[in-house]
């Protein structure tokens, strides 16, 4: 892999690393092309699926929440990839819809308590304050799961 001036990565199997042991490993700027090409591929799915968030319909946002069943997902890894899912809704979601679906999961029962809890207003509102970012950020303020 070699870097060409701005810091983004490219891949060129005739280019081996002559810097290194191994030329399959990469040097030292190379994987920092590859973090920032990392970096701005993230920014963009990120903005990515805020808009399809917010075109959304209930019916959307609710089959997107049940592909966490907890049931069928259980441990950290639900955490791992449920608590940023929830995140981002009480970030790039209004109110009513946010209520909308405490009510949807609220209405299932204890199997779905924890997704109902992850969209109390409580928790949004915990959510909101964590997560708000100052006008001129530039990179997503959510964690990265």
């Amino acid at each position: 892999m070699a870097g060409n001036m701005n810091g983004t990565a490219k891949a060129h199997a005739s280019e081996p690393d002559t810097g290194q042991a191994n030329p399959a490993a990469c040097s030292l700027r190379d994987a920092w092309a590859l973090r920032n090409a990392t970096a701005q591929a993230l920014i963009l799915a990120e903005g990515h699926m805020q808009r399809l968030v917010e075109e959304s319909d209930l019916a959307g946002l609710v089959g997107l929440i049940e592909a966490f069943a907890p049931s069928q997902s259980t441990g950290p890894e639900w955490t791992r990839t449920f608590e940023p899912l929830a995140e981002r809704l009480w970030a790039w979601c209004g109110a009513d819809t946010m209520a909308a679906l405490h009510a949807e999961f609220s209405a299932r029962g204890m199997p779905w308590l924890a997704v109902a809890n992850a969209f109390a207003p409580e928790r949004g509102e915990a959510v909101r304050q964590r997560v708000r970012q100052p006008a001129w950020a530039r990179t997503p303020a959510f964690a990265i799961a």
